[in-house]
């Protein structure tokens, strides 16, 4: 939800008169507190009582995912956590789905780059009946062979099927050009080749090594009395055992200087879908909170610099957006935009031209007190619910962001100034010379446009096997 100043009306204090802006963001969201502890099993758990609705919400998170995948085995990580819930030592899956339904309980699971996350929501009065199911699946999983040998194909043919939608294979193409060879750079779910060397063996030996309790964070939020649940999650998950596995070797990449092109040739393709980009932050940057500010005039809103341009003003895309992915190293900034082939060169020109608008202007007070009021109108509706506390306590664990880390940036957040502004878009937004560019589309139509963006061109086909 986008909040914007009001204008008119009475002048109040802290208000704005007719035909100006607000200056004065709304008072900054502030993350509640919250209890840690680490159970005896090296279980570092989260407690954060909330008891306005009767519901409790919970986010077990690993701090393993898919580049701890074995080289070559891409894709483990996320088939393991899809296969949690297919079977236990003491319920079939058929068994577990039941439970799920009669308490009306959510509950998923999954494995990004770098971790792993098993969530539940339940009611406050199936707290007793739900704590040891969740920690059955998580604890006590089986793999049967035949859910494994269809999770398998089903996620062969969904590999195969990311190559029929450019916009998703879109981003697995620019982080393997972007990282190389690099952790970064591999897929995340896996891709058509690494899929096929997947085997039973493989996700047991992923499962043993690192759903651990020394490797995992069990935040809870929501109607609980905080004694009562940790003698429950004592019960529950007390006697799971391990160690944090052997953490992989993480390194930094750094900018990329000049221009890179890759151009991926999709032969029937009737847009072209394009990311100009290049290495960001990671997710404890001191500065996350000015660049929010700045990235949400850049392109993190509809009326953002590069929306404005690219839809609508000009018309070429039906959307224009930027963003920072933050990771344990340094994650992907990345514009992204799609194209009618015939406008593919005038909506690249266009992009290009807004990085420079950017570096060369920047944006006006009033423009950051616009965006500082949108991410402050916006964050408590985000925030309000369980689950979102959940996921942010757990979140902010895993890459070693304190509570009052967490809104020290918020306060930062509110206090950007024009002067913020400038170093930031200085320090980690590209320029116009130094980009990654990745475009998908019909080689036959554009490609005789893409040396007016580098020199420097790669080709492949889409069809060709990976990304």
């Amino acid at each position: 939800m986008l909040l914007v100043a009001v204008t008119g009306g009475p002048c109040m204090s802290g208000q704005a008169t007719a035909g100006q802006i607000a200056t004065t963001p709304p008072k900054p969201f502030v993350l509640p507190a919250y209890e840690r502890v680490v159970m005896k099993n090296g279980l570092t758990v989260l407690l954060l009582e909330k008891h306005d609705i009767p519901l409790i919400s919970m986010n077990l998170t690993l701090r393993s995912g898919s580049v701890y995948d074995p080289a070559g085995k891409e894709g483990v990580a996320t088939l393991t956590a899809q296969l949690l819930r297919r079977g236990t030592e003491g319920r079939t899956a058929d068994q577990i789905s039941d439970q799920l339904d009669t308490m009306g309980m959510q509950f998923g699971s999954s494995a990004g780059l770098d971790s792993t996350t098993v969530y539940a929501d339940f009611l406050k009065k199936d707290a007793a009946s739900a704590l040891p199911l969740v920690a059955d699946i998580e604890l006590h999983p089986t793999f049967p062979d035949a859910e494994v040998t269809k999770e398998l194909a089903r996620a062969q043919d969904e590999a195969r099927g990311v190559k029929d939608s450019p916009q998703a294979a879109l981003q697995a193409y620019f982080r393997k050009f972007l990282y190389g060879g690099s952790l970064y750079g591999r897929p995340a779910n896996g891709d058509e080749v690494s899929i096929k060397t997947i085997a039973r063996a493989d996700i047991l030996a992923f499962y043993k090594a690192n759903y651990t309790p020394g490797n995992a964070i069990l935040a809870v939020a929501g109607d609980f009395d905080s004694a009562q649940m940790k003698a429950m999650l004592e019960q529950s998950f007390g006697k799971w055992s391990g160690a944090a596995p052997a953490k992989p070797a993480l390194t930094a990449t750094a900018p990329v200087k000049g221009r890179r092109l890759l151009l991926v040739d999709k032969p029937d393709a009737t847009q072209t879908y394009f990311i100009m980009g290049n290495v960001g932050i990671d997710a404890s940057n001191p500065d996350r909170g000015s660049i929010q500010v700045v990235n949400t005039l850049y392109g993190g809103r509809f009326t953002s610099l590069f929306n404005t341009e690219l839809r609508i003003k000009s018309g070429y895309s039906y959307g224009a957006s930027s963003r920072f992915t933050e990771s344990r190293v340094p994650g992907p900034f990345v514009m992204s935009t799609f194209t009618r082939n015939a406008t593919t060169g005038p909506a690249m020109d266009k992009t290009l031209e807004v990085i420079n608008t950017a570096h060369a202007q920047g944006f006006t007070q009033a423009q950051l007190a616009s965006a500082k009021n949108t991410i402050a109108g916006s964050l408590p509706p985000q925030m309000e619910t369980s689950q979102a506390l959940a996921n942010t306590m757990a979140r902010n664990e895993l890459y070693g962001i304190t509570r009052d880390q967490f809104n020290a940036n918020l306060v930062t957040l509110g206090k950007t100034t024009v002067a913020d502004e400038n170093r930031v878009l200085e320090q980690y937004y590209p320029t116009a010379d130094n980009l990654v560019i990745v475009v998908v589309g019909k080689a036959a139509e554009i490609e005789p446009l893409m040396g007016k963006y580098a020199t420097d061109i790669t080709k492949k086909k889409i069809g060709d096997p990976g990304f």
